[in-house]
């Protein structure tokens, strides 16, 4: 069942006189780091956190309830949600609302497809609080909020083009997630159950994975994909290792 849990704050910011407060939505599937989060940011008397959801399917449902300034959300969420496939989702019906992302995965996997699918920041959770409450206003300003490593990953991008550095850059989101399920030692039928899809396009994911990657074995591809995880998991930059595969 996914959770939903508005938190009222003031009536009237206008009416008492008060600057207008971003309003901001909270999805993450970890109740305790949206409690630190909503702590954090109601020491910040320019924001207010007015809604917390766990899953993509009650995160849209309050976007389209009420007005949101901002949305803060991870990758992966419950229910097999996938964090990007929601900002395309609320960026289709909400064109103009900026979205945070803060998460656990490598910036260097992910940080760069989030951009690509429409959010104007990625900060990891490790980042110290400062960052990620500047991170805030940089994104409510209209402007792209990343890491200086991430800044010159961008530029790099832009004057050579492509992703030379990223043997997974050929993946889809959803294959790229389909991969990282593969290494986490779920079954086809796990994978289709999770991500609420067919047991077939699963199977045709794994076989475009296998053909953009090169491999030519579901061993293979599986060999890969434990190695992709275990990287991920440990947030390595560095690769190199998919080339002995």
């Amino acid at each position: 069942m996914s959770r939903h849990n508005t938190l009222r704050g003031p009536a009237s910011d206008n009416a008492s006189g008060h600057t207008k407060r971003s309003r901001i939505l909270l999805v993450d599937d970890h109740p305790l780091l949206r409690l630190g989060l909503r702590t954090l940011l109601s020491k910040d008397s320019s924001l207010q956190v007015v809604a917390e959801c766990e899953d993509a399917r009650s995160a849209l449902a309050h976007l389209r309830a009420e007005p949101l300034d901002a949305v803060i959300l991870d990758i992966t969420l419950n229910g097999g949600s996938d964090g990007l496939e929601l900002i395309k989702s609320m960026l289709s019906e909400h064109p103009k609302i900026h979205i945070l992302v803060l998460s656990a995965h490598d910036e260097n996997l992910y940080a760069m497809r989030a951009l690509a699918a429409g959010a104007q920041g990625y900060v990891m959770k490790g980042a110290a609080t400062e960052t990620l409450k500047a991170a805030i206003h940089t994104v409510l300003s209209g402007q792209i909020a990343v890491s200086k490593h991430l800044e010159q990953r961008l530029v790099h991008h832009a004057v050579c083009g492509g992703h030379r550095s990223d043997p997974a850059a050929p993946l889809s989101d959803r294959e790229l997630e389909v991969l990282l399920r593969i290494g986490k030692g779920q079954a086809s039928c796990e994978i289709a159950s999770a991500l609420g899809i067919a047991l077939k396009t699963v199977e045709t994911h794994r076989a475009n994975m296998r053909r953009k990657l090169l491999l030519k074995s579901g061993a293979q591809l599986l060999r890969y994909a434990v190695a992709w995880s275990h990287a991920e998991d440990h947030g390595q930059t560095q690769r190199t290792m998919f080339a002995r595969l």
